[in-house]
């Protein structure tokens, strides 16, 4: 990330609830994990390719979720979207190497894992986040992961 000397420094806020609700609702969940058997012949179905060009999307569209959330959220929910961004960014830690090795089954094994957290992220968001101002733009933007 790149840190200008122009661009004024923001205080992000530390919301001890909202992470405590954060790690019970998303975190835990999201360690116990275990595949889905609809979702695993799912993803038996889909080519390769389609593998591939739907692990890069998720990649591209976390990098630019970080980015535009970095400029445009004001403080508000500071703590709890750097824990979001953590643990997605754990999700999808192996992908690249999965992808440079094209090894397609190591990809089809990360995806539900993906799918599960990203679904109980946009669940944690509604139930938690809506009071708060940036509540759009952060639904928005994790909903496009």
């Amino acid at each position: 990330m790149i840190f200008r000397k122009d661009v004024p420094m923001k205080q992000v806020d530390f919301n001890q609830e909202l992470l405590d609700a954060f790690i019970e609702q998303v975190q835990k969940p999201y360690l116990k994990f275990t595949s889905d058997r609809k979702l695993t012949m799912y993803l038996q179905i889909k080519s390769n390719q389609e593998v591939l060009d739907e692990c890069k999307d998720h990649l591209d569209n976390f990098f630019q979720l970080q980015r535009e959330l970095y400029f445009q959220i004001n403080n508000t929910m500071g703590n709890v979207l750097f824990a979001c961004c953590a643990l997605v960014a754990d999700a999808l830690h192996n992908v690249t190497d999965h992808i440079l090795n094209l090894d397609f089954e190591s990809l089809r094994a990360e995806l539900p894992k993906f799918w599960f957290l990203k679904a109980m992220l946009l669940k944690y968001i509604d139930n938690n986040l809506e009071h708060h101002k940036e509540y759009d733009l952060v639904k928005n933007k994790f909903y496009k992961l």
